[in-house]
């Protein structure tokens, strides 16, 4: 009876043992496709803008505001507000892209605009989606060479 209790012990080890291993296998090919943000140069926080900072010296010095999309016949519009937080004037550049919902990458002509910031200012930019598949756009903005 003690060698029945054993071997059933020991098989209910193995599969407890199994599961854990296949749970820890299931978390890590879940986690394959998270973004790592981890110096905070990405801001993911719209569901359908992303601003990618370019150099970690624009983390907490410029932030998008007021993410708003539209319609203009059968293509996507967007207007942002791209905000210098710092209490000093900024030189910066920034480029578009439209991406689909899948998130590919749907125009790639895109050019860097020179835009400059006062301090605190909040600049509205404008940008249209030219083909039917834009859905959502990724904002990169940089510090000019």
């Amino acid at each position: 009876m003690a060698i029945i209790n054993v071997r059933m012990l020991f098989k209910v080890f193995l599969l407890c043992t199994l599961l854990l291993v296949l749970s820890a296998c299931q978390a890590s090919s879940n986690t394959a496709n998270v973004k790592r943000i981890d110096d905070n140069t990405i801001d993911a926080s719209h569901p359908r803008a992303e601003l990618v900072l370019a150099s970690k010296r624009l983390v907490g010095v410029v932030a998008l505001t007021n993410v708003r999309f539209g319609w203009v016949a059968n293509f996507q519009k967007t207007e942002v507000g791209l905000q210098n937080i710092s209490g000093r004037a900024l030189s910066l550049e920034y480029k578009i892209e439209w991406q689909d919902e899948q998130g590919f990458t749907v125009n790639q002509n895109t050019v860097w605009h020179p835009i400059k910031l006062a301090a605190r200012e909040i600049r509205n930019i404008k940008s249209l989606g030219k083909v039917p598949e834009a859905y959502q756009i990724q904002m990169t903005v940089r510090i000019p060479d």
